[in-house]
């Protein structure tokens, strides 16, 4: 007859592991892109707080967290005790995020990384701090990003790419093998970006659009819009079917 085995928690059994202690964080920001990188922040951390300067604190709590001002958050939440990550949008070409971050850098505060479960983490790959990487993002061997990058969900970078500082990647971006991106660049949704090519810095590459070449610093690439076809959708629908073949 086989042994029988004890069940974690019933006499006999060994002790059940120790939970794993999870680092308390606070998040810098209080708009759209904080409150939604908490839904994500909190499956790794133990988010203790949000932050953001006096003069743009709208409310003290959110979600239940306490915002509080970041000239007082050295004082009520020791960096020894601590980690932060940035989570505010593009504004001033990424300057503000990269801004925050020193600030807080200076204060003694440790970042740290967030990076989706569904992305591969290849052992090649390289990152530095305050990176934010959400969920089915694609990352090729031998990439290397830099520090305060924030990409958004289901974009793809491909093999030897060197992503700089402080850019925001949306959704469904597209960057071929071997290009660099520079600093403070913003690449919009489902943006294209050739391989074997040199985004310079704060360069704004719009939605849907295509760059095949090498920029210079500060360059703005949009595609034009969508065109509205004169026909109701109903009628638009009849006129596919009668149009096929």
């Amino acid at each position: 007859m086989p042994d029988v085995v004890a069940l974690p928690g019933e006499p006999g059994a060994a002790p059940l592991p120790p939970p794993m202690r999870r680092e308390k964080l606070i998040i810098y920001g209080n708009g759209q892109m904080a409150k939604m990188f908490l839904h994500f922040a909190r499956t790794q951390f133990d988010v203790v707080a949000f932050t953001v300067d006096r003069a743009v604190v709208e409310e003290r709590e959110i979600e239940g967290l306490p915002v509080i001002p970041f000239e007082e958050i050295g004082s009520r939440l020791s960096p020894a005790s601590h980690a932060m990550i940035t989570a505010v949008g593009y504004l001033a070409m990424n300057t503000l995020r990269a801004e925050k971050y020193a600030a807080a850098r200076a204060l003694g505060y440790r970042f740290v990384n967030f990076v989706h479960p569904s992305v591969v983490w290849h052992p090649t790959l390289l990152a530095g701090e305050n990176n934010v990487i959400l969920d089915h993002v694609a990352i090729h061997p031998y990439t290397r990003l830099g520090n305060g990058n924030f990409i958004c969900s289901n974009a793809s970078i491909g093999h030897g790419c060197r992503i700089g500082d402080n850019c925001w990647i949306n959704s469904g971006v597209s960057i071929g093998g071997e290009t660099r991106l520079g600093d403070g660049c913003f690449l919009g949704i489902n943006a294209t970006i050739g391989d074997n090519i040199v985004i310079e810095r704060q360069c704004y590459v719009g939605a849907n659009t295509l760059i095949s070449r090498s920029t210079q610093p500060e360059e703005v690439y949009v595609s034009a819009s969508g065109e509205r076809f004169p026909l109701s959708s109903h009628a638009f629908l009849q006129f596919l079917a009668r149009s096929a073949p």
